[in-house]
């Protein structure tokens, strides 16, 4: 007996390592396949044998694969309020799916969080995470170029092309861009070896240029945060100054595009995106939502992006003279979406919980000198920054950009924990 028993120990020990790479081995081929539209298969079907094997590693393990982090009680509460305003939606069985997703993020967390602790594992991540990104970006810079020399006019609906790159629109490649393009250049600043050193350079420099390419206003707005983001933690002359020439010579190009009412850009079809009728449109869209807040305060509509037009979308309109419908569209911000479905405590909970994730990232890059630490810190608090400034305008953060934003999330959680000091610094603060 005691020699079948202590042969079950020694097969098991032998075949865990085995699966604990597989697990890893599908967690790169799915983070690398986010955010192309042509492979969401792998997102999709990839999950499904991603909880396959993880139910196997936990019954093989006799546990769960659970890490704490500074982030479990906000991260936690906002789930369960969200589960307990599913009831009340509007329409229930849309919010479940939608809760059904929220749980599949925070799932993906904890599995990076505790798959990729091992330092070479994940350097590994980081270079899928900035090779995905050199691909979108380069592919991005292309479609521009076409854009530029006519060869990409209007689409097949007769409208401006936009460019989307691999992703499914214009507003998932910007978003896309201001949540990573952070990590590159983080990585290039602190990188000792000099060709990783330079394909980060390239790789955020493209993506820099793709993020300009699309003409997004609030994708501007939010690159421009992160340059001074960026500049302030690094605290050098240098990045000081390009914050404040890049800044400067936006307002110059703005107030110029403005003043002489340019709409595209001479010789090309390129549209610019210039004058207030987004805007208005957005704060009509504001103003709305916020009456519709009050008459639903405590649970909401309902959790999920397409309620708003669920619930609203086939009332009777009546649209003012040069002003665009209200009830078809969505918040355009994601934090009044979140209040509108889950009420004004779902929202206190999420800006908590992002409060709690900058405040970590942020002590943590004050807290150690290890420069690989210090780039992962640098790029995703500067990219969470970023990010905030770009959910204002849209709600953006659903499908693979919430994933790929838990991904994000979970490298610098798994360098914190590492630190067990600092964690029960930031905690006492």
């Amino acid at each position: 007996m005691r020699n079948a028993a202590a042969s079950a120990v020694t097969d098991r020990a032998v075949a865990l390592p085995n699966l604990d790479t597989i697990i890893r081995g599908l967690l790169y081929v799915y983070i690398f396949s986010l955010p192309f539209k042509q492979l969401l298969f792998i997102e999709r079907n990839g999950f499904l044998i991603l909880l396959a094997l993880l139910v196997l590693w936990c019954a093989a393990n006799r546990r769960f694969f659970f890490t704490r982090t500074p982030l479990d009680v906000p991260l936690v509460a906002f789930v369960i309020w969200v589960g307990i305003t599913v009831p009340f939606a509007t329409f229930p069985a849309y919010s479940f799916k939608e809760f059904g997703k929220l749980l599949q993020q925070g799932l993906i967390f904890y599995v990076v969080l505790f798959f990729f602790r091992d330092g070479l594992c994940r350097n590994r991540l980081l270079w899928a995470l900035v090779g995905a990104l050199f691909i979108v970006s380069a592919y991005g810079v292309e479609q521009f170029l076409e854009m530029l020399t006519g060869l990409r006019g209007l689409d097949q609906s007769g409208n401006p092309y936009l460019l989307e790159s691999v992703m499914p629109g214009e507003v998932w490649l910007t978003t896309y861009l201001v949540l990573l393009a952070p990590l590159s250049l983080s990585l290039a600043v602190f990188e000792q070896r000099r060709r990783l050193r330079a394909f980060y350079v390239i790789t955020g420099c493209l993506a820099l240029i793709c993020l300009l390419g699309t003409f997004s206003r609030a994708g501007l707005l939010a690159l421009v945060c992160e340059i001074w983001a960026m500049a302030w933690l690094l605290s050098r002359r240098t990045a000081l100054r390009i914050a404040a020439g890049f800044s400067l010579l936006v307002v110059v190009a703005a107030g110029t595009l403005s003043y002489y009412d340019v709409r595209t850009i001479p010789g090309t079809s390129i549209h610019l995106r210039v004058g207030e009728g987004t805007f208005v449109h957005r704060l009509d869209i504001w103003k709305f939502s916020v009456t519709k807040l009050a008459a639903h305060p405590f649970v909401g509509i309902g959790y999920g992006k397409d309620n708003f037009k669920l619930v609203y979308g086939g009332l009777p309109e009546e649209v003012k003279p040069g002003r665009t419908s209200v009830y078809k569209v969505g918040t355009h911000n994601t934090f009044l979406d979140i209040a509108l479905g889950t009420g004004i405590p779902g929202l206190v909970l999420f800006v908590w919980l992002l409060k709690r994730l900058l405040s970590t990232v942020l002590s943590g890059f004050h807290g150690t000198e290890d420069q690989a630490e210090k780039a992962i810190y640098l790029g995703v608090g500067v990219g969470v920054i970023g990010l905030v400034v770009r959910l204002l305008f849209d709600h953006m953060l659903i499908g693979t950009l919430a994933l790929q934003f838990w991904v994000l999330v979970a490298l610098a959680m798994v360098v914190y924990t590492d630190r067990p000091v600092m964690e029960k610094a930031a905690d006492a603060a």
